[in-house]
């Protein structure tokens, strides 16, 4: 019995799935930027993501996220945090109001951002070098101390400080692991 409920329960979450996606398909693709922001909020809302020498954050979130908003308010709120954001270029990607990006000069749509992501959950920060390779990917929400010292490694592999492939080594040395 417990199968059959959990069967349908999963059947009736995967038609709901494909219906939003065939309403979000034919919804027209646009430019506007999001209303995911609050006073003094740091991450830039644009569909223009392009290269200007710094490392990337790349935020996926949704307007009804409470911890998309915790990460926005400790990016201007923690000092340490807000202090390592600005050799950054912050940016937000509304999971929930689908348009089109230019990303490093090339062009694309939310849908596919969120497949090559793979982003499941909100917030989702994506790190990329001043080239646009991903050096790290964090699910979820982040202690500011937490995600200062990830963006810390990103700036250091940016940077020519510390090889992508040390990032265990970096994590033990800062007491994350």
């Amino acid at each position: 019995m417990k199968r059959v409920i959990a069967a349908t329960v999963i059947a009736i979450g995967l038609m709901a799935f494909l219906q939003a996606g065939e309403v979000n398909a034919t919804q027209p693709e646009t430019h506007v930027a999001t209303s995911h922001t609050f006073p003094g909020d740091r991450v830039k809302h644009v569909s223009n993501i392009a290269f200007t020498g710094k490392p990337i954050f790349m935020m996926f979130d949704t307007a009804t996220c409470p911890y998309c908003k915790k990460t926005r308010h400790d990016l201007v709120e923690d000092p340490y945090l807000s202090k390592v954001a600005d050799g950054f270029d912050l940016y937000n990607i509304p999971r929930d109001q689908p348009q089109a990006y230019t990303i490093l000069g090339n062009d694309t749509t939310l849908q596919s951002l969120v497949m090559l992501y793979k982003v499941k959950v909100t917030p989702n920060i994506v790190l990329l070098d001043s080239h646009g390779h991903k050096i790290w990917q964090l699910p979820g929400y982040a202690k500011p101390q937490v995600l200062g010292k990830i963006m810390e490694f990103v700036q250091g592999v940016d940077s020519g400080k510390y090889k992508k492939a040390e990032w265990k080594d970096y994590l033990r040395k800062n007491g994350l692991i």
